[in-house]
């Protein structure tokens, strides 16, 4: 249709220029009185609807209307009729108009300034309609046109009074939802008839639109929308930005309650509350900035005291808390060296669990018999000969290793060839401590001693000798000693 229409002439006198909106009910467009040389603004039918009576009938009603609201922010009505083509028409004395909608889409939020004064010429055109009871019934930002005023300053004009809102064009299910984003709960709940209060229900929704930049209410389905309207409130304006004065958002918010009782009543009682709100706003803005010229010293100097303050403590704080790396790592006179301890990793203690008759004694007290194999399944045992198996790891003591002479007797060992290693520490005490062992009739301490029910091995096995207490301060040393005596070499005295 916008296409067809472009660069006609209607009725002879106004040419069509270019289109500002779409609408379901007539297209706008930019025009232009050949006669008189002035830009306007038209007003078409579609086509499609043109050939329909009862659609030209009510287009031709709602000019009518638009022509009796007497004020300037109205979308007034100068001429309508049918050329002789057929286009039905309104002509209406609106130079260079755009919709709200185009110039948030372009624009993004308002300023709060320009965004109250919008709202506050909605207020005036809507007070005027309501005062010849006109309800307008589908007020959106499409239908709200920001046009050149005389002096050059931008004028609302308010359109399409009186034409049917979404839910009239039955567009549930077909149509955008977005066209549902500024009805009153009432209006989708479909059980009370519009009335003036619905009318500002919108109007706090276009200003809270040019607030925030965005409508309160979205979603994917026209349903969803109508229920948000009925249940939910919009988000906070702090949500979007924080330079709104605080008494402005209460006014707005009043403006879109559920409850209609709870709105403004009438347009100019929001027009009244939207005025002191702002005047309240610019008052403190203006408080606040004299109060910050007048302490801007006192600021500095509380700012200056403050850092001073707080250098002092952080100085006083690393004086006072400072040591003395010498007193904190003197020894300790009364204590005794620690001596390094090898990672356990449990190998030696395997390897002396696992040697055949390592600790005959314990076993035989608890009632257990010695160890010959390993478990595993096979009966394999490789420390049965009595000699770590070839690859084994070796046992290193702290203390290091002694040599012993093999040929000499031994109280830790019965007299064989190899030779022995003894552990001795390294916390040693002086020689003239050192108890020397004495031969007894018992069997050496480290002789292997067969269970009862079960015969010496027919070699001695060689035993580690035994770990000295952590907390002994001497160990004897391994000295050569005469070999064990049989019972027949024994003195008879004996």
């Amino acid at each position: 249709m916008a296409n067809e229409v472009i660069g006609k002439v209607i009725a002879e006198k106004y040419r069509v220029d270019a289109l500002i909106r779409h609408g379901a009910d007539g297209d706008l467009y930019q025009a232009t009185h050949l006669l008189m040389e002035k830009p306007l603004s038209i007003r078409i039918l579609p086509s499609h609807l043109a050939h329909s009576q009862a659609a030209t009938e009510r287009f031709f009603e709602e000019s009518k209307i638009a022509a009796r609201i007497a004020d300037p922010n109205a979308f007034g009505a100068v001429d309508f009729g049918t050329d002789d083509n057929g286009i039905v028409y309104s002509v209406h004395d609106v130079a260079n108009a755009r919709t709200l909608k185009s110039m948030i889409l372009r624009d993004g939020a308002f300023p709060v300034d320009s965004a109250v004064e919008t709202a506050r010429q909605v207020a005036r055109a809507l007070a005027a309609a309501h005062l010849v009871g006109v309800v307008h019934g589908s007020l959106s930002a499409e239908n709200v046109l920001l046009a050149d005023g005389p002096d050059k300053d931008v004028i609302v004009k308010v359109a399409d009074f009186a034409t049917p809102n979404a839910l009239s064009r039955s567009v549930i299910g077909t149509d955008d939802p977005a066209e549902l984003a500024y009805l009153s709960p009432e209006q989708c709940s479909g059980s009370d008839q519009p009335d003036e209060r619905s009318d500002i229900y919108s109007l706090g929704v276009l200003l809270y639109e040019m607030l925030a930049g965005v409508v309160p209410f979205t979603g994917e389905k026209p349903s969803d929308v109508m229920a948000k309207h009925i249940e939910e409130p919009p988000a906070p304006l702090v949500a979007f930005r924080s330079d709104i004065p605080k008494a402005i958002e209460p006014v707005m918010l009043r403006a879109m309650s559920k409850d209609a009782a709870m709105r403004q009543q009438t347009a100019q009682e929001f027009i009244d509350e939207i005025s002191a709100a702002m005047k309240a706003g610019s008052a403190g803005h203006a408080a606040a900035a004299a109060a910050g010229g007048t302490d801007l010293w006192k600021t500095a100097l509380a700012v200056i005291v403050g850092i001073g303050a707080l250098a002092a403590v952080m100085i006083y704080a690393t004086q006072s808390k400072q040591t003395d790396p010498q007193t904190v790592l003197m020894p300790d006179t009364n204590g005794l060296p620690v001596q390094p301890i090898n990672p356990a990793t449990g190998i030696e203690e395997q390897q002396l669990a696992a040697m055949p008759n390592a600790f005959p004694e314990t076993l035989t007290e608890q009632g257990a018999a010695p160890i010959d194999t390993l478990p595993g399944g096979d009966g394999y045992n490789p420390w049965a000969t009595g000699a770590p198996p070839p690859g084994a790891p070796q046992y290193q003591p702290p203390g290091g290793y002694v040599t012993i002479d093999p040929n000499s007797g031994s109280p830790f060992m019965p007299n064989e060839s190899g030779v022995i290693l003894v552990p001795v520490p390294a916390n040693t005490a002086p020689e003239e401590t050192k108890p020397s062992p004495s031969p007894t009739r018992s069997p050496a301490a480290n002789t292997n001693t067969a269970p009862p029910e079960r015969s010496a091995p027919p070699t001695p096995t060689p035993t580690p000798a035994p770990r000295q207490s952590p907390r002994q301060t001497a160990t004897p040393v391994a000295t050569p000693s005469a070999p064990a005596r049989t019972p027949a070499e024994e003195p008879e005295g004996s």
